[in-house]
């Protein structure tokens, strides 16, 4: 498997970026749970990253997401994930949490944002990050 070579360019508290830039590859994770607000601007802090860095690729860590809100869930599928459909984007990986009420909220986001037809790039959920790196490497 391709080593990936990650520098962080961005850690908070709350969460933490990193770029492996040789492949347009850019992780995320959130760290510890946070309130609604919290949650967006670092998820925009996110979006802004893999934005300016022409990102193809992206893990994003949830093992350690919040229990979010209606409104956050509504911001997520309406408006946030159709922002990556305006960059390179090409393939989002996420690892999921092991709490099922978390599992099933991240996954009707996402189920929502696509059926509203926002997502033009391929995103897979996955429960551990060696099979999210796996998938998102292979070509």
């Amino acid at each position: 498997m391709l080593l990936l070579q990650l520098t962080t360019v961005y850690s908070s508290d709350n969460f933490k970026i990193e770029a492996d830039e040789s492949l347009a590859y850019i992780r995320t994770e959130w760290l510890r749970p946070l309130t609604d607000k919290e949650f967006m601007m670092e998820a925009m802090r996110a979006h802004d990253v893999i934005a300016e860095r022409n990102a193809e690729i992206v893990l994003v860590n949830s093992q350690q997401v919040s229990i979010l809100g209606p409104d956050t869930k509504d911001w997520l599928s309406n408006t946030y994930y159709s922002l990556f459909s305006q960059t390179a984007l090409k393939k989002m990986a996420r690892v999921m949490p092991d709490n099922l009420f978390k599992k099933l909220a991240l996954t009707s986001v996402v189920a929502r944002a696509d059926a509203a037809g926002e997502i033009s790039y391929q995103i897979q959920d996955f429960a551990s990050e060696e099979e999210a790196v796996r998938w998102l490497l292979e070509v």
